[in-house]
Protein backbone atom coordinates (compact mmCIF):
# COMPACT_ATOMS: atom_id res chain seq x y z
CA UNK A 1 0.00 0.00 0.00
CA UNK A 2 1.96 3.17 -1.36
CA UNK A 3 1.69 6.20 1.16
CA UNK A 4 0.76 9.33 -0.52
CA UNK A 5 3.73 11.84 -0.61
CA UNK A 6 4.63 14.18 2.06
CA UNK A 7 3.88 17.69 2.35
CA UNK A 8 6.38 20.54 3.37
CA UNK A 9 7.18 21.84 6.81
CA UNK A 10 6.64 25.97 5.98
CA UNK A 11 8.91 28.71 7.35
CA UNK A 12 6.99 31.32 9.86
CA UNK A 13 6.12 34.59 7.44
CA UNK A 14 3.80 36.08 9.57
CA UNK A 15 1.95 39.28 8.12
CA UNK A 16 3.43 42.63 8.08
CA UNK A 17 2.99 45.19 10.82
CA UNK A 18 -0.12 47.30 8.99
CA UNK A 19 -0.76 44.53 6.47
CA UNK A 20 -4.33 43.18 5.78
CA UNK A 21 -5.01 39.57 5.21
CA UNK A 22 -7.75 37.27 3.76
CA UNK A 23 -10.20 35.68 6.15
CA UNK A 24 -13.32 33.68 5.24
CA UNK A 25 -16.23 34.89 6.84
CA UNK A 26 -19.97 34.52 6.96
CA UNK A 27 -21.64 38.07 7.15
CA UNK A 28 -24.99 38.13 7.33
CA UNK A 29 -25.76 34.71 6.59
CA UNK A 30 -23.78 35.02 3.46
CA UNK A 31 -19.85 33.29 3.22
CA UNK A 32 -17.12 35.40 1.48
CA UNK A 33 -13.65 35.89 1.21
CA UNK A 34 -13.07 39.08 3.35
CA UNK A 35 -9.59 41.77 3.17
CA UNK A 36 -9.30 41.80 7.24
CA UNK A 37 -6.84 43.63 9.34
CA UNK A 38 -5.33 41.16 11.50
CA UNK A 39 -5.65 41.22 15.56
CA UNK A 40 -2.31 41.95 17.47
CA UNK A 41 -1.73 39.42 20.01
CA UNK A 42 -2.53 40.16 23.78
CA UNK A 43 -0.30 38.93 26.58
CA UNK A 44 0.03 35.45 27.25
CA UNK A 45 -1.00 35.37 22.97
CA UNK A 46 1.25 34.51 20.14
CA UNK A 47 0.73 34.81 16.33
CA UNK A 48 -0.16 31.51 14.04
CA UNK A 49 0.31 31.74 10.08
CA UNK A 50 -2.10 29.31 9.24
CA UNK A 51 -0.74 26.63 6.49
CA UNK A 52 -3.80 24.09 6.78
CA UNK A 53 -7.71 24.23 8.06
CA UNK A 54 -9.09 21.08 7.96
CA UNK A 55 -13.21 21.08 6.67
CA UNK A 56 -14.50 19.66 9.72
CA UNK A 57 -18.45 17.98 8.98
CA UNK A 58 -20.33 20.16 11.99
CA UNK A 59 -19.14 23.45 9.94
CA UNK A 60 -20.02 22.13 6.98
CA UNK A 61 -24.16 22.65 7.02
CA UNK A 62 -23.61 26.42 8.25
CA UNK A 63 -21.29 26.90 5.49
CA UNK A 64 -23.81 25.59 2.95
CA UNK A 65 -27.21 26.90 4.72
CA UNK A 66 -26.07 29.58 7.32
CA UNK A 67 -29.37 31.63 7.35
CA UNK A 68 -30.67 27.61 8.69
CA UNK A 69 -28.42 27.93 11.98
CA UNK A 70 -28.55 31.01 14.34
CA UNK A 71 -25.07 32.05 13.58
CA UNK A 72 -23.58 35.54 14.50
CA UNK A 73 -23.75 38.50 12.35
CA UNK A 74 -19.76 37.77 11.61
CA UNK A 75 -18.71 34.02 12.11
CA UNK A 76 -15.54 33.37 10.97
CA UNK A 77 -14.97 29.31 10.56
CA UNK A 78 -12.02 26.68 11.21
CA UNK A 79 -11.02 24.90 14.21
CA UNK A 80 -9.04 22.19 13.17
CA UNK A 81 -5.84 24.55 12.31
CA UNK A 82 -2.19 24.04 11.95
CA UNK A 83 0.31 26.73 11.11
CA UNK A 84 3.96 27.92 12.28
CA UNK A 85 4.61 30.22 14.97
CA UNK A 86 6.70 33.46 14.84
CA UNK A 87 9.65 31.07 15.58
CA UNK A 88 9.31 29.05 12.27
CA UNK A 89 7.99 25.75 14.43
CA UNK A 90 5.15 23.80 12.76
CA UNK A 91 2.11 24.44 15.68
CA UNK A 92 -1.57 22.65 15.97
CA UNK A 93 -4.03 25.11 17.49
CA UNK A 94 -6.33 23.54 20.50
CA UNK A 95 -9.64 25.50 19.73
CA UNK A 96 -10.95 24.75 23.72
CA UNK A 97 -10.08 28.17 25.94
CA UNK A 98 -10.83 27.42 29.12
CA UNK A 99 -10.40 30.00 32.01
CA UNK A 100 -7.88 27.62 33.82
CA UNK A 101 -9.31 29.25 37.65
CA UNK A 102 -12.49 27.41 38.03
CA UNK A 103 -13.04 23.99 39.65
CA UNK A 104 -13.28 22.07 36.50
CA UNK A 105 -10.29 23.30 34.88
CA UNK A 106 -8.74 22.43 37.86
CA UNK A 107 -9.21 18.95 37.70
CA UNK A 108 -8.56 18.86 33.85
CA UNK A 109 -12.18 18.75 32.88
CA UNK A 110 -11.88 21.61 30.63
CA UNK A 111 -14.06 20.61 28.50
CA UNK A 112 -16.72 21.33 31.30
CA UNK A 113 -15.47 24.96 31.72
CA UNK A 114 -18.64 26.93 32.58
CA UNK A 115 -16.56 30.04 30.49
CA UNK A 116 -15.27 27.62 27.62
CA UNK A 117 -14.83 29.75 24.38
CA UNK A 118 -14.27 28.21 21.12
CA UNK A 119 -11.51 29.22 18.12
CA UNK A 120 -13.89 28.62 15.36
CA UNK A 121 -17.63 28.89 17.26
CA UNK A 122 -17.14 31.61 19.72
CA UNK A 123 -13.53 33.08 18.57
CA UNK A 124 -12.77 33.88 15.44
CA UNK A 125 -11.80 30.39 13.41
CA UNK A 126 -8.73 29.73 11.88
CA UNK A 127 -9.63 30.44 7.72
CA UNK A 128 -7.91 33.12 7.96
CA UNK A 129 -3.99 33.55 6.79
CA UNK A 130 -2.90 34.46 10.55
CA UNK A 131 -4.26 34.41 13.99
CA UNK A 132 -4.08 35.03 17.26
CA UNK A 133 -3.82 32.39 19.56
CA UNK A 134 -3.48 31.61 23.33
CA UNK A 135 -0.27 30.64 23.76
CA UNK A 136 -1.26 27.30 25.89
CA UNK A 137 -3.28 26.23 22.72
CA UNK A 138 -0.50 26.06 20.59
CA UNK A 139 1.28 22.52 20.28
CA UNK A 140 4.60 21.50 18.22
CA UNK A 141 3.48 19.57 15.75
CA UNK A 142 6.17 15.84 15.92
CA UNK A 143 8.85 15.29 13.75
CA UNK A 144 7.65 12.84 11.16
CA UNK A 145 4.18 14.19 11.14
CA UNK A 146 2.89 15.72 7.82
CA UNK A 147 1.16 19.40 8.58
CA UNK A 148 -1.95 18.33 6.32
CA UNK A 149 -1.96 15.06 8.51
CA UNK A 150 -2.09 17.55 11.72
CA UNK A 151 -5.41 18.75 11.06
CA UNK A 152 -6.63 15.45 11.83
CA UNK A 153 -5.11 16.81 15.76
CA UNK A 154 -8.71 17.90 16.76
CA UNK A 155 -10.85 14.84 15.61
CA UNK A 156 -8.19 12.67 16.83
CA UNK A 157 -8.44 14.18 20.56
CA UNK A 158 -12.24 13.78 20.55
CA UNK A 159 -11.93 10.03 19.95
CA UNK A 160 -9.15 9.62 22.26
CA UNK A 161 -10.74 11.02 24.91
CA UNK A 162 -14.44 9.15 24.51
CA UNK A 163 -12.27 5.81 25.48
CA UNK A 164 -9.74 7.88 27.58
CA UNK A 165 -11.95 9.50 30.34
CA UNK A 166 -14.93 7.53 30.49
CA UNK A 167 -15.74 3.53 32.64
CA UNK A 168 -15.19 1.48 29.22
CA UNK A 169 -14.05 -1.83 31.13
CA UNK A 170 -11.37 -4.15 29.46
CA UNK A 171 -10.47 -4.22 26.16
CA UNK A 172 -13.60 -6.84 24.21
CA UNK A 173 -15.51 -6.21 21.22
CA UNK A 174 -16.59 -2.38 20.39
CA UNK A 175 -18.35 -1.23 17.67
CA UNK A 176 -18.52 2.08 16.28
CA UNK A 177 -21.15 3.67 14.61
CA UNK A 178 -20.24 6.26 11.76
CA UNK A 179 -17.50 6.10 9.38
CA UNK A 180 -16.02 9.63 9.28
CA UNK A 181 -13.10 10.90 10.26
CA UNK A 182 -13.99 10.70 14.42
CA UNK A 183 -15.48 7.20 13.64
CA UNK A 184 -12.34 6.06 12.22
CA UNK A 185 -10.29 7.71 14.76
CA UNK A 186 -11.85 6.10 17.46
CA UNK A 187 -11.23 2.19 15.86
CA UNK A 188 -7.69 3.49 15.07
CA UNK A 189 -7.40 4.42 18.70
CA UNK A 190 -9.50 1.37 20.01
CA UNK A 191 -7.41 -1.43 18.18
CA UNK A 192 -4.14 0.85 19.74
CA UNK A 193 -5.62 -0.28 23.41
CA UNK A 194 -6.21 -3.86 22.65
CA UNK A 195 -10.00 -3.49 20.92
CA UNK A 196 -11.69 -6.26 18.45
CA UNK A 197 -13.23 -3.09 16.13
CA UNK A 198 -16.13 -3.56 14.26
CA UNK A 199 -16.80 -0.43 12.06
CA UNK A 200 -20.46 0.43 10.91
CA UNK A 201 -20.65 2.26 7.93
CA UNK A 202 -24.29 3.89 6.74
CA UNK A 203 -25.90 1.46 3.95
CA UNK A 204 -24.69 2.53 0.69
CA UNK A 205 -21.88 4.17 1.84
CA UNK A 206 -19.15 1.86 2.29
CA UNK A 207 -15.88 4.08 2.82
CA UNK A 208 -13.33 3.40 0.19
CA UNK A 209 -10.87 0.03 -0.47
CA UNK A 210 -7.83 2.72 0.44
CA UNK A 211 -9.36 3.87 3.89
CA UNK A 212 -10.28 0.02 4.86
CA UNK A 213 -7.18 -0.95 4.15
CA UNK A 214 -5.64 1.53 5.92
CA UNK A 215 -7.70 0.78 9.31
CA UNK A 216 -7.54 -2.12 11.59
CA UNK A 217 -10.96 -2.98 11.47
CA UNK A 218 -13.82 -4.89 10.58
CA UNK A 219 -16.35 -3.07 8.13
CA UNK A 220 -19.47 -3.75 7.87
CA UNK A 221 -23.39 -2.43 7.05
CA UNK A 222 -26.00 -2.69 9.64
CA UNK A 223 -28.10 -5.34 8.00
CA UNK A 224 -25.15 -7.69 8.23
CA UNK A 225 -24.35 -7.82 11.49
CA UNK A 226 -26.62 -10.62 13.37
CA UNK A 227 -27.09 -11.18 15.92
CA UNK A 228 -27.07 -8.20 17.88
CA UNK A 229 -26.22 -7.34 21.63
CA UNK A 230 -22.53 -8.72 21.14
CA UNK A 231 -20.43 -5.65 21.94
CA UNK A 232 -19.33 -4.92 25.25
CA UNK A 233 -19.09 -0.97 23.84
CA UNK A 234 -20.49 0.73 21.06
CA UNK A 235 -19.06 4.46 20.10
CA UNK A 236 -21.94 6.40 18.57
CA UNK A 237 -19.61 8.56 16.03
CA UNK A 238 -22.25 9.28 12.94
CA UNK A 239 -24.11 12.61 12.21
CA UNK A 240 -27.08 13.46 14.03
CA UNK A 241 -29.79 14.47 12.45
CA UNK A 242 -32.43 11.89 13.55
CA UNK A 243 -31.83 9.59 16.34
CA UNK A 244 -30.98 5.95 14.26
CA UNK A 245 -27.66 5.64 15.11
CA UNK A 246 -28.52 5.71 18.64
CA UNK A 247 -30.96 3.00 18.00
CA UNK A 248 -28.14 1.13 16.45
CA UNK A 249 -25.96 1.25 19.18
CA UNK A 250 -28.75 0.28 21.82
CA UNK A 251 -29.70 -2.26 19.70
CA UNK A 252 -25.83 -3.42 19.01
CA UNK A 253 -24.88 -3.30 22.72
CA UNK A 254 -24.80 -6.46 25.21
CA UNK A 255 -26.40 -6.53 28.48
CA UNK A 256 -24.65 -4.49 31.18
CA UNK A 257 -22.76 -2.97 28.31
CA UNK A 258 -21.50 0.66 27.28
CA UNK A 259 -22.03 3.35 25.03
CA UNK A 260 -20.62 6.37 24.31
CA UNK A 261 -22.41 9.25 22.33
CA UNK A 262 -19.74 11.03 20.49
CA UNK A 263 -22.70 12.25 18.07
CA UNK A 264 -23.24 15.86 18.29
CA UNK A 265 -26.82 15.54 17.95
CA UNK A 266 -29.10 18.03 16.57
CA UNK A 267 -31.04 19.64 19.86
CA UNK A 268 -34.44 18.39 18.46
CA UNK A 269 -33.28 14.74 18.53
CA UNK A 270 -34.66 12.68 21.58
CA UNK A 271 -33.92 9.21 22.92
CA UNK A 272 -35.08 6.40 20.52
CA UNK A 273 -36.13 3.71 23.11
CA UNK A 274 -38.18 3.61 26.61
CA UNK A 275 -35.77 4.53 29.44
CA UNK A 276 -36.80 0.94 31.13
CA UNK A 277 -35.30 -0.98 28.47
CA UNK A 278 -32.04 0.96 29.56
CA UNK A 279 -32.56 0.22 33.23
CA UNK A 280 -33.87 -3.36 32.78
CA UNK A 281 -30.58 -3.94 30.56
CA UNK A 282 -28.56 -2.28 32.84
CA UNK A 283 -26.75 -0.14 29.94
CA UNK A 284 -24.24 2.55 30.25
CA UNK A 285 -25.50 5.60 28.00
CA UNK A 286 -22.62 8.10 27.99
CA UNK A 287 -22.27 11.53 26.72
CA UNK A 288 -18.48 12.38 25.65
CA UNK A 289 -18.17 15.90 24.90
CA UNK A 290 -14.58 17.15 22.78
CA UNK A 291 -11.76 16.85 25.01
CA UNK A 292 -9.89 17.74 28.12
CA UNK A 293 -6.59 17.72 30.03
CA UNK A 294 -7.92 15.32 33.12
CA UNK A 295 -4.72 13.37 34.49
CA UNK A 296 -3.47 13.83 30.54
CA UNK A 297 -4.00 16.41 27.87
CA UNK A 298 -6.12 14.68 24.77
CA UNK A 299 -4.94 17.09 22.00
CA UNK A 300 -0.96 16.06 23.05
CA UNK A 301 -1.85 12.35 23.18
CA UNK A 302 -3.69 12.71 19.72
CA UNK A 303 -0.19 14.01 18.32
CA UNK A 304 1.38 10.87 19.82
CA UNK A 305 -1.22 9.16 17.77
CA UNK A 306 -0.68 10.89 14.49
CA UNK A 307 2.80 9.95 15.01
CA UNK A 308 2.48 6.24 15.74
CA UNK A 309 0.14 5.82 13.04
CA UNK A 310 1.51 7.97 10.22
CA UNK A 311 1.20 5.48 7.15
CA UNK A 312 -2.76 4.97 8.35
CA UNK A 313 -3.74 8.57 8.65
CA UNK A 314 -2.07 9.95 5.27
CA UNK A 315 -5.49 7.95 3.93
CA UNK A 316 -7.93 9.40 5.94
CA UNK A 317 -7.15 13.34 5.27
CA UNK A 318 -6.90 14.84 1.73
CA UNK A 319 -5.74 17.91 0.33
CA UNK A 320 -8.38 19.97 -1.41
CA UNK A 321 -6.29 22.72 -2.72
CA UNK A 322 -5.98 26.75 -2.11
CA UNK A 323 -7.35 27.96 0.68
CA UNK A 324 -10.02 30.55 -2.21
CA UNK A 325 -11.24 26.87 -3.19
CA UNK A 326 -13.52 26.52 0.19
CA UNK A 327 -16.85 27.21 -2.35
CA UNK A 328 -16.22 24.85 -4.65
CA UNK A 329 -15.18 21.98 -1.70
CA UNK A 330 -18.57 22.61 0.38
CA UNK A 331 -20.09 22.04 -3.25
CA UNK A 332 -18.15 19.43 -4.01
CA UNK A 333 -18.59 16.79 -1.39
CA UNK A 334 -15.59 14.32 -1.62
CA UNK A 335 -15.50 11.12 0.30
CA UNK A 336 -17.22 11.05 3.88
CA UNK A 337 -14.64 9.29 5.25
CA UNK A 338 -11.68 11.64 4.29
CA UNK A 339 -11.02 14.92 5.94
CA UNK A 340 -10.22 17.88 3.10
CA UNK A 341 -7.65 20.17 4.02
CA UNK A 342 -7.43 23.50 2.72
CA UNK A 343 -3.87 25.08 2.24
CA UNK A 344 -2.52 28.07 2.31
CA UNK A 345 0.99 29.00 0.64
CA UNK A 346 3.16 31.68 2.24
Amino acid sequence: MARPDPGRRGKCACLPRGASMKAWEVRNNVLGLHEVAPAPPGADETLVRVSHIGICGSDRPKLLHPASFALPKLWRPGHEIVGTDPTGRTVAVDPLVSCNVCPNCATGNTHLCGALRRIGWDLPGGCAEQMVVREGNVHPVPDGVDPLHATLTDPAAVAIHGLRCHPVGEPGRLAVIGAGTVGLLTALYAHEQGWDVTVVYRDGRAPHETVTTAVPAAFRSPATLHPERTFALVVDAATGTDPAPLDLALRLVSDGGTVIVQNAYHPGVRLPVPLRDLFRRSIRLIGSFSYCRRQHDDFALALGLLRSHTDQVAYLVSDAGEFSNLPAVLDGGGMHSVRQVLTIRA
